[in-house]
């Protein structure tokens, strides 16, 4: 009985954070020094009077051993949103975004809870970005407050802190690598995250996807992800180092991004100090984000 009460309290706290972990974007903090000529500028730059839809697509796996039984769950996160220009604010992206739709579900040794959102349909908010893709102000997002099946409420403040990817802020060409080392910290009434991170880049080169001309990035990132969440009165740690990739596909004339690509692995553990339980995790997070007609 002791193992079906952890189990159904894992799942239960599993949907609190889910959008804290399912991506790896990360503002950039440092790279190289300008380069020569040659070189591409990538920054945002989403053209006036036109609207783009995305799709964020993320799959997770987590793989946990429960005093010697196995427990897998497979949870995914699913968000439509469309997104056009407001102006700019100084020399920074006002940006609008409106919600199309919006789904989170989780599917347990214990049954399948979540399902479609639909207090979030249709609701809109703005939010602001630098040309780099750093948040600026994301206020908006946070005021706009959904309901989960089996795990209360959240906002969508979490679901955009990572929404659109970092860029160099230098020059860049082909071949060329820059390094980022940063933190995310987030916190909510249900859950905090706090996941410091050192990432390499690398400009691939050019590419054509749907008939743009699109800047590749690649990137491999490693660092630590520590989660806090409440369940059923009762606190869930789960912690451990994490390796991933990132792949971008930057439209550079147009300044906007066509899709973003992100695998990761965390090997580390989950711990219940209210039932004195320490049990380890193997948690791969695959997501995508991009641009549909």
């Amino acid at each position: 009985m002791k193992n079906l009460h952890v189990k159904n309290l894992v799942s239960t706290g599993l949907i609190l954070f889910l959008s804290g972990i399912y991506s790896l974007g990360y503002s950039q903090k440092k790279s190289n020094d300008p380069l020569p000529n040659g070189s591409v500028k990538l920054e945002y730059n989403y053209p006036a009077g036109k609207t783009f839809k995305y799709v964020t697509d993320s799959k997770i796996v987590q793989d946990m051993d429960v005093n010697g039984q196995s427990m897998l769950v497979n949870i995914a996160v699913y968000l439509g949103c469309e997104v056009k220009s407001a102006g700019k604010q100084a020399e920074n992206l006002n940006l609008e975004i409106k919600i199309d739709s919006m789904a989170q579900s989780i599917e347990s040794p214990q049954g399948s809870t979540g399902g479609t959102i639909n207090d979030v349909k249709t609701k809109v908010f703005n939010m602001i970005i630098s040309p780099s893709g750093k948040i600026v102000d994301l206020t908006g997002a946070s005021k706009i407050v959904y309901t989960v099946e089996g795990s209360g409420e959240s906002n969508l403040e979490q679901g955009f802190l990572n929404f659109f990817p970092a860029l160099p802020k230098t020059t860049v060409k082909t071949g060329d690598t820059w390094v980022s080392d940063d933190t995310i910290q987030t916190k909510t009434e249900h859950m905090s995250l706090l996941m410091p991170m050192h990432s390499e880049y690398k400009f691939e080169g050019i590419e054509k996807i749907a008939g743009i001309d699109c800047a590749k990035i690649s990137a491999t990132v490693s660092g630590t992800r520590k989660m806090t969440a409440q369940s059923q009165g009762m606190e869930i740690h789960t912690s451990g180092p994490f390796t991933g990739t990132q792949t971008i596909f930057f439209a550079i004339n147009e300044g906007y991004f066509v899709k973003e690509s992100v695998v990761s692995k965390m090997t580390g553990n989950i711990e219940i100090p209210d039932q004195n339980m320490s049990f380890p995790v193997v948690m791969t997070i695959t997501s995508t984000n991009e641009i549909i007609k």
